[in-house]
């Protein structure tokens, strides 16, 4: 019996994220980068966006006239502490990002207006405004490139910006040569007590002189499926929307016309007629997540998309994971986005771990032409990052393994390769210096590391040559190339100490297995056999040869994927730890980069 028959959402799945793991422990989806746009630091001088501010969330996509944008919500420290901001970045290829720029600065509203809870907090003649937001980008009928946001009010941490009692909501255009309009309020919040007489903080776009930009305000607030996603922030105004909604909106629309709508906490609508009304929230237990957010959304083959925490434990979010589906309303086949999750770097609070918040490209807006699922999302509200998977979405891998490179463009996307490229260890198809390609996993993060993985045919015997070189780490960087199952059961695993050795994981102890010379080319083959569970190493560089048996390190029934990281491990958080009231404290040393090294892949192959 089917217990979930009669729900509008039906998540089929075989097996659950086991949320011990990072990854959960599920296959991941093949073909998936992971690209870090904004790395948080505390040191203005070293930080991305020229802030310092380590609270950074609730990111934002969107794809126009051939170039990806983000933004993401700043505050200092804390989620609701002012002062705040909105800031933006674009990338031509969604793997270089420009450096981030205000897009809404932080401002202060008449404290007078206020009606909301803790009015008596608000002693001053004026209020910091905290920056809040459920939706940002609109692309209009004729082609202009609009971005939003809410100026809330927090009188402190408790209170949250989004409750219906902030200033208004506001909007500007964004122009093709990375130059902005001015800001308009595009909806005072009149049912809160504020107005275009008692606020002045910006003009109404009606008044901006821009009939065309005016124009486009208006087809916005007239987008029904749009709106809808505002209704938390304003929804003191119940002649504007149509019904009472809920958090964080994502819609989609089925191919028998109808829209679905999913929120936080797996709560799920249906419109029949384009969002003037909405059938009455359900509680979709399918769909097993919290208040991390659930994207939804029709893909590049015709078929549909979840992504979402795989979880109900909200101060855990990891991973962001997708299921997929034929007609948007049956979904099995659960897969990782996220291969893991860098450790929460500065205190503050509210501060959920793990990547979150996932918002894709919204159905009103245009998609990109390669077809992928794009998705944006923070880690740890501290990073921003966004992530790009093939389509159609899978877990298995039927192309062998038999890679050099050389078609590759260098500086993109690897093809059919599972990539994480924080900023300070990206990882990228580079020139060697004597001709040809290579795959290059720098590393300089004291807190992330490079990971370059390629998913293979499932299995029990194989044996695969590649040809490798490290030069240049930092003594905390290990080089490592691991050999797992489909869960992440690493059988095999050798590494590229800093002393200049090569050391093997051998029945989960490490032994020193051969010297190697930094910075020069060497062979590595590897032979494995799951049924005596064993592995062969045999090495070759300038001359000198090596081979040995060793034990797998753990039981597995198959093998299918091989990893490359720059460190062997990370100071990855537990689910011990909790990042909400802001007790975890500032990670020593994250503000300060180690010295760049370099591992490079010339080639990986099965024999």
């Amino acid at each position: 019996m089917d217990c979930f028959a009669n729900d509008l959402i039906r998540c089929h799945n075989e097996e659950k994220a086991d949320v011990r793991f990072q990854d959960g422990a599920l296959r991941h989806a093949v073909g998936t980068h992971c690209i870090q746009v904004m790395r948080a630091t505390q040191k203005k001088e070293s930080s991305t966006d020229g802030y310092g501010w380590s609270y950074n969330h609730a990111a934002m996509l969107a794809y126009w006239r051939g170039r990806y944008y983000i933004d993401y919500l700043s505050d200092p420290v804390s989620e609701h502490v002012p002062p705040s901001q909105t800031l933006i970045a674009w990338s031509d290829n969604g793997v270089d990002w420009t450096r981030p720029v205000v897009l809404f600065p932080p401002v202060e509203a008449p404290a007078a207006p206020y009606r909301g809870p803790l009015k008596e907090l608000l002693t001053g003649d004026t209020v910091a405004c905290v920056m809040h937001q459920r939706m940002s980008f609109f692309v209009s009928s004729d082609d202009r490139l609009l971005a939003t946001g809410f100026y809330g009010i927090a009188p402190n941490d408790t209170i949250a910006p989004n409750n219906g009692y902030g200033v208004g909501r506001v909007v500007r255009e964004i122009y093709e040569d990375g130059t902005f309009s001015p800001i308009y309020f595009l909806r005072i919040n009149e049912k809160a007590g504020y107005t275009m007489e008692n606020t002045q903080l910006f003009p109404l776009f009606e008044d901006s002189g821009d009939a065309g930009f005016a124009a486009a305000c208006r087809e916005l607030l007239s987008d029904r499926l749009v709106t809808q996603q505002m209704w938390e922030e304003e929804r003191l105004d119940t002649d504007f929307f149509t019904q009472p909604g809920a958090e964080a909106l994502s819609y989609f629309t089925l191919p028998d016309g109808r829209v679905l709508g999913v929120y936080k906490n797996s709560l799920v609508t249906c419109s029949k007629d384009g969002g003037e009304s909405w059938s009455p929230l359900e509680t979709d237990h399918s769909i097993e997540t919290s208040t991390g957010k659930v994207w939804g959304q029709k893909t590049g083959d015709g078929r549909y998309a979840l992504a979402y925490n795989p979880t109900t434990d909200s101060a855990h979010r990891w991973p962001i994971a997708v299921i997929t589906g034929d007609n948007g309303q049956d979904y099995d086949g659960l897969l990782a986005v996220t291969p893991e999750v860098s450790p929460h770097k500065y205190a503050g609070l509210y501060k959920n771990l793990g990547p979150q918040y996932i918002r894709g490209i919204a159905e009103h807006n245009p998609r990109p032409e390669d077809g992928k699922l794009w998705l944006a999302y923070t880690v740890n509200k501290e990073d921003v990052w966004v992530s790009c998977t093939d389509v159609p979405v899978r877990g298995v891998e039927t192309k062998e393994l038999d890679e050099d490179f050389e078609q590759m463009d260098t500086g993109g996307m690897v093809p059919g390769w599972n990539i994480y490229s924080p900023l300070w260890s990206r990882v990228r198809v580079e020139e060697k210096p004597e001709g040809g390609r290579c795959l290059t996993l720098y590393d300089a993060d004291p807190c992330d590391r490079a990971r370059a993985m390629r998913v293979f045919p499932e299995k029990e015997r194989f044996a695969m040559s590649m040809r490798v070189k490290a030069d240049g780490q930092d003594e905390k960087t290990s080089y490592t190339i691991d050999v797992e199952d489909r869960h992440g059961s690493g059988a095999i695993r050798l590494y590229f100490a800093n002393d200049g050795n090569i050391v093997v994981k051998n029945g989960g102890r490490y032994d020193v297995f051969c010297p190697y010379e930094k910075g020069e080319w060497m062979q590595i083959r590897v032979a494995a056999d799951r049924f005596e569970n064993t592995y062969t190493v045999a090495v070759e560089q300038n001359g000198k040869q090596y081979s040995k048996t060793f034990h797998f390190n753990l039981s597995v029934r198959s093998l299918e994927r091989i990893l490359f990281t720059s460190k062997k491990t990370l100071p990855f958080n537990t689910l011990e730890d909790c990042g909400k009231w802001g007790d975890l404290g500032n990670l020593p040393g994250a503000d300060t980069k180690l010295k760049e090294g370099t591992f490079c892949v010339d080639y990986v192959r099965m024999d």
